[in-house]
């Protein structure tokens, strides 16, 4: 299983399985059997980041996106800032083969139009950090899965999520407001009193009136090969063809913390005020490891639009 970007050996992972109502159904696994899938009902938003700053966290080139094409950019992008991605949601219905897992919390913070191949054309996706923590209180449950997904070529960290039994909370209405939050734990204390869980990022945001992006926009760039740390890559694709996708674009502010317990880097920190988001139900597929070159010839383009 991964969460997002997290690789999971299905057979450990099976001993942190977590209780939880579905947010989404899981269609995909009857046509994958062999492959890890899920649907993931989560929030993204892209951050305009100096690009020296975004530069100095990829050990790559970074390709200059298409700013204009307006099925991507349809506003542009602000000069010299590379986009990078946040997200936080409800993972649901993890399986592969008879393994099943009901539910676990996830977020994460990437780059995309990553230049890994170095060839100049093919896009992917470099992990900063990802969270992964159990759902209703039981962030414990996140243990095996961030442990295993290290191992694996992801850098996870166990994290605490806000809500934690749904992909964000509603805050206000007219216009209705939601908030989501990651925070990861430094210090786990199950038995006399509060865990240490420093703020990694929050989201705060309403439906846009006039949105930055379309929703192909975050199809293009969140469906992008991802980077592992073992010199391998994965696709990692998700879908948003179903009737329960519910797609709805977003603006709202995204608070990255900085460097607490090597979480964000401060390269990264800061607050962004009125970002382009998009909040949706995706089902996802997660791939073997593979080359980069083959994960990048074999990218299905069908995600992408």
């Amino acid at each position: 299983m991964r969460c997002h970007f997290v690789i999971l050996s299905f057979v450990t992972l099976f001993a942190a399985l977590v209780v939880g109502n579905p947010e989404c159904p899981n269609t995909l696994a009857f046509y994958n059997p062999n492959l890890r899938s899920a649907c993931y009902n989560a929030t993204w938003f892209i951050l305009p980041i100096a690009k020296s700053s975004v530069q100095s966290l990829v050990p790559f080139p970074l390709l200059t996106p298409p700013f204009s094409d307006k099925t991507l950019f349809p506003k542009g992008f602000p000069a010299n800032t590379h986009p990078v991605v946040v997200a936080t949601g409800y993972q649901n219905d993890i399986r592969m083969a008879n393994l099943q897992i009901q539910a676990l919390m996830a977020g994460n913070i990437y780059v995309p139009y990553t230049d890994r191949l170095k060839n100049g054309k093919d896009a992917f996706n470099h992990p900063v950090q990802n969270y992964i923590g159990g759902v209703n209180g039981k962030d414990i449950e996140g243990v095996v899965p961030s442990l295993v997904g290290t191992a694996e070529g992801t850098n996870i960290v166990l994290s605490s999520f806000a809500p934690n039994n749904d992909a964000y909370a509603p805050i206000a209405s007219n216009p209705n407001e939601f908030t989501a939050e990651v925070k990861p734990i430094v210090l786990s204390n199950t038995f006399s009193g509060p865990s240490i869980k420093p703020e990694a990022f929050d989201f705060d945001f309403i439906t846009a009136r006039t949105p930055l992006y379309t929703s192909h926009t975050f199809h293009a760039l969140i469906n992008q090969p991802i980077i592992l740390t073992n010199g391998l890559c994965q696709r990692n694709p998700y879908y948003f063809n179903e009737t329960f996708a519910a797609p709805v674009l977003r603006s709202g502010n995204v608070t990255l913390y900085g460097p607490t317990a090597g979480s964000v880097p401060s390269a990264l920190a800061g607050k962004y005020t009125t970002q382009g988001g998009y909040s949706a139900s995706g089902e996802n597929l997660g791939y073997n490891a593979e080359s980069c070159a083959s994960a990048a010839a074999n990218a299905d383009p069908k995600a992408y639009q």
